[in-house]
Parts: C-alpha cells; structure tokens; sequence
C-alpha cells in the first residue's frame, strides 16, 4: 500500500472518531442538562413555598444549575475521547471485530506493531468508518426529547411561581386606598423603645418592626404615618390616646405585660397592621452559697464558720444580705430570733457580685440543741419589693445531749432539716403582711403560695400523727368502744383536731391570697396546740381488732353474685393553647368552604383572626407565628387548604401540628370498658 494511502487512512479515521466523539459529548450534555434542570425546578419550587422572593430564588436556582452542570461534565470528561469512541463503536457494531478499537491504539503507538500491520489495520478500520452513520452509532432523539420536555417543566414551573405575583402586584396597583380590595394602605412606623432607668440600657428605635420585645415596664414611643391618616391605636383592646404631630399619628403605651399593637384606620375596614409585643419580667437576683454549702452539725456553740457566696443579675443588684434565723426550744414552744451579719461585697460588675463573710456561732448564744438557720439575700435595682430573692437556707445544729459530733461534720439527711412549725406559719404570714403592701400582685401570690404548701405540711403531719382525719370524734369514739372512755376524756386530741381545722382555714385564706384573712385562724391553730401539749399527751390512734383473712372462706363464693369494678374514666382537661388551635382549624376549614364565587375573601375577616390568634398569647412564638400566616393570607387572591404557594395549607399544618402535641397515640393500650362489660355479662350467665 503507497504511504500517501497510509496518511489518507490515519485522516479518514481520525476525522471519523472525532465525529462520533463530540456525538457522544453533545448526548452526555443533554443527559446532564436534563438531571440538572429537573432538579432546578425542584428547588425552585421548594423556594417557592418557602416564600423566598422570585429574582433571588432565580438567581440562586440558575447559579446552582450552571455549576452543578459543568461539575457534572468535567468528571465525566473520559467519556468522549477518541479512544472512548472508538469502543462505543466497537459495541454498536460487533462485526468490526475489534478493528476499530486496535487501529486507534496503532495510531497513537506505531511502535507496537509492525508498519505493513499497522497500515493494514488502519486501512481496515478507515474502511469500516469511511461514511459512518452518526444517527445510529449514537442516536440522540430520545435524550433531546427529554431534555426539552424537562425544560418545558421548568419553564412552567417559573411562570407558576412569577404569575400569583404579577397578578397580585396588578390587583394591589389597581386598587385604592379605600380597603375595597385586597391591597392595604402604605404605612410606616417608628416605635422607640425606653427600657426602665434602673436598668441602665439605652433605648432603641425599630422601624416597621415584625415584633417588639422589651422588658417588663418599659415605655413606647409610637409614631404612625402614611396613607389613610387619622390612624388609632390599640394596644390589645385597650385604645391608646393617639395625638397628631403635623401627619403622623403619635401614642405611648407602658408594657406590664405581652399583647399586640394594632394599628387602624377609618377609612380602611380591619387593622392595618398587627405587631406582637413580648414583654419579659425582670428576673430576681440568682444567689448560690458556694461555701459551706451544706448543713452542719457542731459539737458545741464556740466555732467560726467562713462563708463564701455569689450573686447575678440580669440588669444590676443593689445590696447583698446575709441573714440568720436563730431556732431554740421544741414543740410548739420553738423561739425564733432573726438578725443580719456583715458580707464583705466585691463587685465584679454591675451584675455579679461576690460577698464574703464568717458566722461565729459564739456572739448568737446557741445552745446544745439550739439551731440557726443561714440565707444570702440579694436585691435588684427595680423600685418597690419585687427584686428581692433569697438562696437555699442552710442549717447550722448545735449538737444536743446524746449526740456526737465532730467539727463541721454534715448534718444527716435523715434529720428534720428546718423547724417546720405553726408558729412559723404564724411569723411568715406576719412577715408578708408587713411589706405586701409595696410588692407586686405576681410576688404575694407567689408567697402567698409557698406559705399555703408550708401550712398544708403542718397540717399533713398532725393529720398523720392523730390517725387520719376525722370528721366526728364522738361518733368514732361510740363506735370504737374499747377504747371510748379513753378517747372521750382526752381532751388534748379534741384541741389538736381543732388546731387542724384552724389549719384549713388558713390555707385556705392562702390559696386565696388573702394573708389577713389568714392571719386569725393561724394564730387560733397555734393557741389550740399549745394547750393541746400541755395536757395528757395521748394522741395516737389504735385498732382494737386485727384484720385476718379466714384461709378456709378463700374461693367459696358464687361468681354470679361478683361484678367487675370499673373505675369513672376522668375528663380530660385540654390546655386552652390546644383548645384554640382546634377552634381555630374548625374556623378556617369553614372559612374554606364558604369562600365566594370570585374565591376571595373579606380581609377583616383575616384581622380578626389574627387579633385572636395573638390575644391567644402574645408572648408565644408559634402564635405569633399563626397570626402573621393569616395577615398573609389577608393579602392572597384565594384561600384554600388543599395545597399550593397562595394557599391556606401551611397556615392548616400549623395548626394542626400544635393540636398533635396533645393527642393521644393509637399505639397506646387504653383500658376497654366493652370487655370489663363482656365479662359482667358472662358471669350473670
């Protein structure tokens, strides 16, 4: 064969394999642009219904789509080189036995073979792709119809997402300000918040806010303008008193607790704006004594105890305390004598504060048996007697004839650790009335509380020591004959059953808060019980006859006489969160159903659902959460529950998730009352 037919063949295949090979490449990138843009309008839409604004969610899902592409065609670079064609071509068409393949292997190492073999084969394969059917070595019909159709996909999805707002866009420029459509009056708002003085923290100003939240006490500014003026204000259902400074509406409001603002007006039906405002109390001080930290058991009243102890705050502390009470005596006839010790205060900052000190129990004149009790008590900046707290009380016993103890050896868990009597009771209820009157309703209904569980205690451990409650101690006593005379004549047990109704009383007064109403009946039980101890001690309750199970009446009943016990199942009581999350559901599934023939729908519907939902509670995240999906949807063309981006689904599943917290799983075993039924019925046959 003539060389210049050697060089005509090496032409003739390269060209041909280079051919194919760009084929090969051009289908990869239709197969890729395929996967690649299928999975762009997936993500498209997921931006969608999380409501990412249409040029970004472009912008971001074609910046994606164009790397992940070229990512994808750079790894796959290997599949379209000549070699690669030349065994794709050797798989489409098998009679070429490998001639392909080998020639370009010759092509690129002569050295390999001999020159009359390597013309010979080249020659050969040139042959076989002189004029080679690209349409059917690499056929590309089917990946161009999917990638168009792919396209086209994205390509509607695009249109689906740019059309809701275009058209609301449309409607909300060809509708006036007169609230006859579904587009709101343009509104601005300027709200200045000044935190209380003593917290020494700046104030802010939030323009157009989503939410407000401020402490407890703090003062708004209000400033309102734009179209539709006059605005009025209302802060929950209570109207502020709005002024006028030239165009802009102007109110205060002082925060004591969370609601909302609601900005309204005249012209326009429906609150023009609904903004949450969480209002979150001052903490009480954070006190922990670090050093003893436990109780003590001395051996005598001549030690000197180091005290180490810290404090927080979240705006700033005022004073530092350490305060004793002195316990001596027994019974009823426990004497307590209180009384403060220096601290020697360091002050790392404004907010923690370091206090130091020593409790000699010499100077406070604790006898063998005597016991003190020991607290930090820190107060905050806050005016009047709510930033008062107190840490963990601690005890320090002085070790009584019989016991043993080394120094500062701990107190045995087992002992009774304070002093828990009614005179106490007595003292503290003293104490409360003393300085009620300067703290805030949450504080004495909190003491009021803790008061009322200590007096339940008391009252608990007389009721315990005298047998059970009683409610007629001469009825009892005729029915227990053998032992009425004793009963009838003791009258310390007639004094402690009085001392416990005085108990009720005043806990009762407690739960109520109302500590002068308690204060009497308090007193009464103390009186009751201290002429109780100083008559005959009798006071415990015995059984003249033992119980005992006659062994030969076991299984000798007719079960026909037996009937099954079923006990009354309780109600269940539902939170009120989940109350109003059903109500809730119930309104907008109707509200769907009766939605007019143009499918739209009243925005003052839509504000006062969402002055509910934040009257609900205005502090709570997820209402607030709900009421800004419902002023959402006050903006919306349509409302429906059956999915969508302009749909009420998300604001359903909202709710319908807080209604889950409280249901019942079907998985759990609930006691049948048909089978206890079913067996009642067996045995009366």
């Amino acid at each position: 064969m003539p060389p210049d037919a050697d060089a005509l063949s090496d032409v003739v295949l390269d060209r041909a394999l280079q051919r194919i090979a760009h084929r090969i490449h051009l289908g990869a990138a239709l197969r890729v642009g395929a996967a690649v843009t299928a999975g762009a309008a997936v993500l498209l839409a997921l931006l969608s219904v999380a409501r990412v604004p249409l040029p970004w969610s472009l912008v971001a899902t074609i910046a994606l789509a164009i790397a992940a592409w070229i990512s994808a065609l750079y790894y796959r670079r290997n599949f379209w080189t000549l070699g690669a064609a030349a065994a794709h071509v050797e798989r489409v068409t098998p009679e070429s036995r490998n001639v392909v393949v080998t020639a370009h292997e010759l092509m690129d190492h002569p050295e390999r073979a001999r020159p009359w073999i390597r013309a010979r084969v080249v020659a050969d394969a040139a042959r076989i792709l002189r004029d080679p059917d690209l349409a059917t070595l690499v056929p590309l019909q089917k990946v161009t119809l999917l990638f168009v159709t792919v396209l086209a996909a994205l390509g509607l999805v695009v249109f689906m997402t740019f059309k809701p707002t275009a058209t609301l866009r449309q409607t909300a420029g060809s509708t006036s300000g007169t609230g006859a459509g579904f587009a709101r009056p343009q509104l601005k708002i300027a709200a200045t918040v000044s935190p209380p003085a003593y917290t020494n923290v700046a104030a802010r100003t939030l323009v157009d806010p989503d939410r407000i939240d401020a402490v407890e006490g703090s003062l708004i500014h209000l400033e309102a303008d734009g179209e539709a003026r006059p605005f009025t204000i209302r802060f929950g259902s209570a109207p502020l008193a709005v002024s006028t400074r030239g165009e802009t509406s102007v109110a205060d409001v002082k925060l004591e607790e969370s609601g909302y603002l609601a900005f309204e007006s005249a012209s326009v039906k429906g609150a023009l704006r609904l903004v949450p405002v969480s209002v979150t109390s001052d903490r009480a001080p954070t006190i922990r004594i670090e050093n003893p930290g436990k109780d003590l058991l001395m051996p005598d009243g001549k030690a000197t105890i180091p005290l180490a102890a810290s404090a927080t705050d979240d705006f700033g502390l005022q004073s530092l305390d350490l305060r004793y009470t002195k316990v001596s005596g027994s019974g009823e006839q426990f004497q307590f004598v209180e009384g403060t010790l220096p601290l020697d205060v360091t002050r790392e900052s404004n907010q923690s504060w370091k206090g130091k000190g020593a409790i000699a129990l010499g100077p406070l004149g604790l006898q063998p048996g005597d016991a003190l009790v020991y607290r930090v008590v820190a107060r905050d900046r806050r005016p009047g007697g709510g930033g008062v707290s107190s840490s963990d009380s601690f005890f320090i016993e002085v070790a009584g004839p019989g016991q043993v103890a080394l120094e500062g050896f701990d107190l045995p868990p087992d002992r009774v650790r304070y002093a828990l009597s009614q005179q106490m009771i007595v003292l503290k209820i003293q104490r409360l009335r003393a300085r009620e009157a300067a703290m805030a309703r949450d504080a004495v209904q909190q003491q009021t509380a803790l008061i009322a569980a200590e007096q339940r205690a008391v009252r608990a451990n007389f009721v315990f020591l005298m047998g059970g409650q009683v409610e007629d101690e001469e009825q009892e006593a005729e029915q227990s004959h053998e032992i009425q005379e004793g009963r009838l004549e003791n009258s310390a047990r007639r004094e402690i059953n009085t001392a416990i109704q005085y108990m009720s009383h005043a806990e009762q007064a407690l739960v109520a808060v109302d500590s002068g109403k308690a204060l009497p009946p308090a007193k009464s039980a103390v009186d009751a019980l201290q002429r109780a101890f100083g008559r005959n001690r009798y006071f415990l309750r015995t059984l003249p006859v033992r119980s005992r199970v006659d062994p030969s009446r076991r299984l000798s009943g007719d079960l026909k006489e037996a009937s099954g016990w079923r006990r009354d199942v309780d109600r269940v009581e539902v939170d009120r969160t989940t109350r109003e999350a059903r109500r809730f559901l119930s309104r907008l599934l109707a509200l769907a159903r009766t939605i007019d023939e143009r499918g739209q729908v009243s925005p003052a519907v839509f504000n006062g659902l969402a002055e509910e939902a934040l009257a609900v509670d205005p502090a709570s995240p997820q209402w607030q959460n709900i009421a800004r999906m419902i002023v959402n949807q006050r903006d919306r063309p349509s409302f429906e529950v059956s999915g969508g981006r302009d749909s009420g689904y998300g604001l359903v599943m909202a709710l319908v998730e807080m209604v889950r917290k409280s249901a019942v799983s079907r998985d759990q075993e609930m006691p049948s009352a048909l089978h206890s039924a079913w067996a009642d019925e067996v045995r009366r046959r």
